[in-house]
């Protein structure tokens, strides 16, 4: 019975975690938004300026935006 408990939780998890992975519209619109600024100061796809020389520019947009989605907000 335990056991059986023990697998019922493990599924109810890995569900939830699972729908959480999907993409995130607003993250994406931010990322929309960071690729188009870094084509608009001549920085793409490659990063050209410190502290992120050589990264691809959509590689930071994502990070950035996991963090705040309005990182690129004009």
């Amino acid at each position: 019975m335990i056991l059986r408990n023990v697998h019922l939780v493990c599924a109810v998890l890995v569900s939830a975690l699972v729908a959480g992975c999907g993409p995130n519209p607003e993250v994406e619109a931010c990322v929309a938004r960071g690729v188009e600024y870094y084509k608009e100061i001549g920085s793409y796809p490659v990063l050209k300026t410190a502290p992120n020389v050589g990264r691809p520019a959509e590689e930071v947009a994502r990070k950035m935006c996991r963090r705040s989605p309005v990182a690129f907000s004009m």
